[in-house]
């Protein structure tokens, strides 16, 4: 494999993109309590874009109408059209560096503010979610996004309906993995009829979908190949225990995906989880077809400039993981110091 791979261009769907760096989908603790979009987070996406990461997903969008169902205070909404024009800022702002954009929508169902267990919903109310997800997704599209992504991981709600543990559910939407899965089918299914052919659609996924987290590939196999046949074009592989991973370790998740291009070699696919250098980077793209960072990006937003430049070859990151604990205080969300110093006075949480 060459080692500039990851900057070789591609394409996700019809959309062409600069190089295989993605920056995953990170909750940024930067939005407005009222669930709209602060210019603190527009120099955010800024420094990103600048600093050449070819495609850039949003911190999760909650899909619901009702800010009580989001995953915390300062997460932003997607759920009403009220919101389209501060959420048209940020692919307005990522496409000023031809970097791609995509929203990544969400639910955060048992992990929200207002938690819900999906065994306790009406048939109706599962289908209502559907029609948010898609409404959802129309909304990205009108706002500029090239794109979404629907949050099938970290156990919010759509990871919750496809672990078969969980999902205890009678109707058509659970009690086997065709029925846990179908929810999500009929999302992507949805928006692609709602939003055309050329509009880019992902998944998150869990590498385990069983509360066991062993042993279940095939059934991620089955979900992907569910969902690429209901129109998604590409899938990145996640999974809900990354914060208790060694700190030496790396590519959490890769043997997952190795499973996955056996099963599925048409689908494309990214990685996230434990890559943070130029070695992880060139492992990873060994398997997969891009690579998904998230830590590394928020502690360096110029990691994949100084990496071309060839200035490092790794990420400072210390996976010390208290990037999930400090922001609540102050926007520090690295033991590093303000990663954009601009933004400190500006955070919501001080």
């Amino acid at each position: 494999m060459e080692s500039d791979k990851m900057f070789s261009g591609a394409t996700i769907n019809r959309r062409k993109v600069k190089n295989r760096i993605i920056r995953s989908a990170t909750n940024d603790h930067l939005g407005n309590p009222d669930g709209t979009v602060s210019d603190a987070e527009i120099e955010m996406y800024d420094s990103l874009a600048r600093n050449e990461v070819g495609t850039i997903i949003t911190g999760h969008l909650s899909v619901s109408p009702d800010l009580k169902y989001r995953a915390d205070e300062m997460q932003l909404c997607i759920g009403d059209d009220s919101y389209l024009p501060g959420l048209s800022r940020i692919p307005a702002k990522i496409h000023e560096y031809d970097a791609v954009a995509v929203a990544q929508l969400s639910l955060a169902g048992p992990k929200g503010i207002t938690p819900f267990d999906l065994n306790s919903l009406s048939t109706e109310q599962i289908e209502l979610i559907k029609d948010w997800f898609i409404e959802g997704a129309r909304r990205a599209k009108e706002a500029g996004f090239d794109g979404v992504q629907i949050h099938i991981a970290h156990w919010y709600f759509l990871q919750a309906m496809v672990n078969v543990d969980i999902n205890k559910r009678v109707d058509k939407f659970g009690g086997s993995p065709e029925n846990c899965i179908r929810l999500s089918k009929e999302i992507v299914e949805g928006i692609r009829k709602k939003c055309g052919n050329e509009f880019i659609i992902m998944a998150k996924m869990n590498a385990h979908n069983t509360n066991a987290a062993e042993d279940d590939y095939e059934l991620l196999a089955y979900y992907c190949g569910v969902l690429e046949d209901a129109g998604m074009d590409m899938v990145e592989i996640s999974g809900a225990d990354f914060t208790k991973k060694n700190r030496t370790d790396s590519l959490y998740y890769l043997e997952a995906v190795k499973y996955l291009k056996n099963a599925l070699p048409n689908l494309q696919m990214s990685l996230v989880g434990g890559i943070y250098s130029k070695q992880t980077i060139d492992t990873a793209l060994e398997t997969t077809d891009f690579v998904s960072l998230s830590r590394a990006l928020l502690t360096q937003p110029d990691f994949v400039t100084k990496l071309r430049e060839g200035a490092i070859l790794k990420s400072r990151c210390l996976h010390c993981n208290k990037c999930f604990e400090i922001f609540s205080k102050k926007y520090e969300r690295c033991v590093f110091g303000p990663v954009l110093p601009q933004l400190e006075h500006s955070f919501a949480h001080e």
